[in-house]
């Protein structure tokens, strides 16, 4: 596991909007890095609900009582969609490895656009030096994502951050 600088996933949290109460914030890893103690700590102290979905990571034993709107469950990346409700989430933080990544971006991609509300924000964690640093961009555009950016904070990922826009490819991703 890597294990992230404060300064830097501090740098990230701050793509997420305090204006508004309640939010909700999933997150997909395979516990490749520690963005989860940033982002557990981060939503507690806020009072945001947080839903960690993991994938062959032993993440899955990480309990915590002390935190009410913290939930943690096992993520199968086969599933027909990532979560029991549509449009859920203001953002989505993805940690996994390249491989995992590269397999199938577009429906993965088109899972989180059903998930999320309008105008969330998805961030991915993607390794530097890897294929999909380079494919990503269009890999989100044909999942109708838009704004996606690509920010340089961590030392060892790239950080691409895309929008989902109200109505955009509704009818292309299973609506």
């Amino acid at each position: 596991m890597k294990k992230l600088k404060r300064e830097q996933t501090a740098q990230l949290m701050q793509i997420i909007s305090t204006h508004y109460p309640n939010q909700q914030i999933l997150h997909l890893t395979d516990g490749s890095n520690d963005l989860h103690k940033a982002l557990y700590d981060f939503t507690k102290a806020k009072g945001f609900e947080y839903d960690l979905r993991t994938v062959a990571s032993d993440l899955d034993e990480w309990q915590s009582e002390d935190h009410p709107g913290f939930h943690l469950e096992p993520l199968d990346l086969a599933a027909r969609q990532y979560n029991k409700h549509a449009k859920k989430y203001e953002n989505i933080f993805v940690t996994l490895a390249p491989a995992i990544l590269e397999s199938d971006p577009e429906t993965m991609f088109k899972k989180f656009f059903r998930i999320m509300k309008n105008a969330a924000t998805v961030a991915i964690l993607v390794e530097k030096g890897t294929p999909m640093q380079e494919e990503i961009d269009k890999k989100l555009e044909e999942s109708y994502f838009v704004a996606i950016n690509h920010i340089d904070i961590f030392d060892d990922y790239d950080v691409v951050t895309a929008k989902k826009m109200h109505g955009w490819g509704a009818y292309s991703v299973g609506f």
